[in-house]
């Protein structure tokens, strides 16, 4: 199983990973503790459709054959921001941001240009990214929550779909160790209609800086990248995740 990320060092190395004996529940009950700066960040970085280096990469899930796929440009926003809407790669579905700053929240709402309906689908507090699926039935939320931990969350644009919590799916079915007390999680970018490349990193009570690199299909397996983010490259999960 091979995957070449779009700015990976290449190394085979195994990543620097902290605390063991964490468990799902104590990951959750650092995301559920109030953040230490609850005032949203409030920077942007505009409109990211980052297309990944070269016409193709070369991609290869546990028990597939290794294939090459074209590269796909990711659509994606952080909000808040100047512009408020991102459109889905189809151009029936606007996410539009909403702030309301009085009380440092901000809401995501979801339009469907077809059937002239738009509903609430999300509300944050500091600032989020949105990355659509190439297909436009899913987006995933990087809620960059505090400054010592993340919510990710994958949605259809089909109401009546479950949200799907991606830390908790990677922590029970990926070989992951949480800990840290700086933790986060993102979804990198879709690889195609179903899957997701996740990162995860943090630090903390003197451990070194780790990063993670997860292969996730939606409500199915966490499959581990093979070549896993160079341990020396500290930033590279938080310098490639939107």
């Amino acid at each position: 199983m091979l995957v070449l990320d779009r700015q990976s060092p290449g190394s085979t190395n195994s990543p620097k990973r902290c605390h063991p004996e964490r468990s799902l529940a104590m990951s959750k009950a650092n995301r559920q503790t109030k953040s230490k700066d609850p005032v949203p960040a409030g920077g942007t970085t505009g409109d990211m459709r980052n297309s990944h280096p070269g016409a193709w990469r070369t991609l290869a899930l546990a028990g597939l054959a290794l294939v090459a796929i074209p590269s796909l440009a990711q659509t994606s926003k952080r909000f808040p921001g100047p512009k408020s809407e991102l459109t889905s790669p189809n151009g029936r579905y606007v996410l539009r941001n909403e702030d309301h700053y009085e009380n440092y929240k901000h809401f995501i709402f979801l339009k469907d240009k077809t059937a002239g309906k738009s509903r609430e689908v999300y509300e944050y507090g500091r600032s989020a990214t949105v990355v659509w699926s190439p297909d436009s039935q899913h987006f995933a939320i990087n809620d960059y929550a505090g400054s010592d931990y993340t919510e990710t969350t994958i949605l259809s644009v089909d109401e009546g779909v479950p949200k799907i919590d991606v830390q908790e799916e990677v922590a029970r079915k990926g070989d992951v160790t949480l800990g840290g007390d700086h933790e986060y999680f993102g979804v990198a970018y879709w690889v195609d209609d179903r899957r997701v490349v996740i990162h995860h990193w943090g630090y903390g009570n003197g451990d070194p800086v780790y990063c993670e690199c997860y292969i996730y299909t939606l409500n199915g397996p966490v499959r581990k990248c093979t070549r896993q983010p160079n341990p020396t490259d500290d930033d590279f999960c938080e310098r490639t995740t939107p």
